[in-house]
């Protein structure tokens, strides 16, 4: 998301409308997968577009009561805003298909913690890794299966 380049939260909200509407027109079936700080915004994206498949959490900001630093918080007003968002996104889209909503987090991360990634009433996964950026990166290659296969489930 690149949240300390200064564009503004609508700005990157409209990027991924914009991008969802281009995998539509092209006849894409589109899932969500969100990291890390990402995770906020594409909750939010989520619970307002209904046609959307699946939305996948990687060791995500799923928490709005998540110790996030002042200092980012001030640097990044656009993910600041995002997690503003966070709590009534997560509630609605819960609340309308839960079974669509798959959080994966790593045995230990201790950038965003387990009680900070899970989401209650959906699934949460835990991958056999530790840290948070090892996780990301091993979800998004080595692990890409678990990924695809949660997506991919019935």
């Amino acid at each position: 998301m690149q949240w300390y380049d200064g564009e503004s939260y609508q700005a990157k909200y409209n990027q991924i409308i914009a991008a969802i509407s281009a995998a539509k027109q092209q006849g894409y079936t589109v899932s969500l997968v969100g990291e890390s700080a990402g995770a906020s915004i594409a909750m939010n994206v989520f619970s307002r577009d209904g046609t959307l498949y699946r939305f996948v959490s990687l060791c995500g900001v799923n928490s709005w009561h998540a110790s996030i630093s002042p200092r980012i918080l001030a640097k990044s007003p656009a993910f600041k805003e995002s997690l503003s968002y966070l709590a009534a996104s997560q509630r609605k889209a819960v609340g309308r298909r839960p079974k669509n909503i798959i959080s994966i987090a790593a045995l230990s991360d201790s950038v965003v913690s387990f009680s900070k990634n899970r989401i209650e009433g959906v699934k949460n996964k835990r991958v056999f890794s530790v840290g948070h950026l090892t996780t990301i990166l091993l979800c998004l290659s080595v692990f890409s299966f678990v990924v695809v296969g949660q997506i991919k489930r019935d």
